[in-house]
């Protein structure tokens, strides 16, 4: 989506001694050229990393400046972390460190949430979080352009050619994303990050920091919880798919599922502030979380997004949509993780 650099400063031995990153974002989405955006989406991003630093000490890349004049933001260097998505693609994982994400990201939702700073202050939030171009960029790209079968950016392996009609063929499931698609643009619920994937993540041992916040508004609590399980049911398939004869690929798909769950666990034990009584709002949050995870995972196939999860295990893709399509027709059911990972992952056992 933007420019970005390594400012080094060497010393007399040039051997780096101190570094930070610079992000300058251009008039346009890097990967589609043809999507303009507005320059000052960094301003933005600036604001919800000074914010989230506040909330949740240590979860994202200290913030250095932001040059409203130059579109430039400068962040902490974070040059010793690697990309959660390649390291559980490699099967490492550390528990600690995704108990962490989990907290962090509950800890930013349950001190911004509507129920503990109330109607005022939400309000109040939202206008100094206003990111209505990025939020349509999102809505775009994931909850309308995936669903329109014509559409010419969408793109499906032959894998799957088969198998289009369980989506577009399906009114149920196009009704599921339309309601996902309302619940995303209209929900203010509290401060969200807005696109946390696992390349929005960093990880060095057991530290954790989210990365590219310039998705932030507020929104549904349940978008960010959506894509981490999201996150961890592509990675279950790209290792319990794996063709290498290496039982290791197995014992880590299960493990990535024990770590899903008590992700779920650990986001609830902080996330305290909640509207009506708990019980009732898990219940309706968990279905929230299904109907995200349906159309993130079904986006992901038929998308124009790539899926690295999957890259070695093509032939796992029709398992995957199906998961979606579960799903999205189920989500309204789902009130628990168990049962959203009993849906998801009903083919894969």
């Amino acid at each position: 989506m933007n420019n970005v650099f390594r400012v080094d400063t060497d010393d007399n031995n040039n051997v780096c001694s101190n570094s930070v990153i610079i992000k300058h974002a251009g008039p346009y989405f890097k990967a589609l050229r043809d999507l303009e955006l507005h320059e000052d989406r960094g301003h933005v991003e600036f604001k919800a990393l000074l914010k989230f630093q506040n909330l949740s000490p240590g979860c994202v890349p200290q913030p250095v400046f932001y040059d409203s004049l130059l579109r430039v933001l400068c962040i902490q260097d974070l040059r010793d972390y690697a990309a959660y998505l390649g390291s559980l693609i490699n099967g490492r994982l550390d528990d600690d460190a995704a108990l962490k994400l989990a907290r962090d990201v509950a800890i930013i939702h349950r001190d911004t949430h509507v129920a503990k700073i109330g109607e005022d202050a939400i309000k109040q939030l939202d206008k100094e979080f206003q990111n209505l171009e990025m939020m349509d960029v999102i809505q775009r790209i994931h909850y309308t352009q995936p669903f329109v079968r014509n559409d010419p950016r969408n793109k499906w392996s032959e894998t799957v050619k088969d198998k289009l009609d369980c989506v577009y063929g399906d009114q149920q499931v196009l009704h599921a994303v339309s309601r996902m698609k309302n619940i995303y643009l209209n929900k203010k619920e509290a401060l969200i990050h807005g696109d946390l994937h696992n390349n929005s993540i960093m990880v060095k041992d057991k530290d954790i920091k989210m990365i590219d916040c310039e998705c932030a508004f507020v929104g549904p609590c349940s978008f960010d919880v959506g894509f981490l399980v999201r996150n961890y049911i592509l990675v279950y398939y790209s290792h319990s798919f794996s063709t290498e004869d290496d039982p290791r690929h197995r014992v880590f798909a299960d493990r990535i599922i024990r770590i899903c769950r008590r992700t779920v666990a650990e986001y609830f034990k902080y996330m305290t502030s909640v509207t009506g009584d708990k019980e009732t709002f898990q219940s309706d949050f968990m279905a929230e979380v299904a109907g995200f995870v349906g159309c993130e995972i079904v986006r992901k196939v038929v998308g124009e997004s790539t899926m690295p999860e999957l890259q070695n295990v093509p032939h796992a893709e029709v398992f995957v949509l199906e998961a979606g399509v579960r799903l999205l027709k189920a989500h309204q059911q789902i009130h628990n993780i168990e049962t959203l990972l009993d849906v998801a992952l009903e083919l894969a056992s």
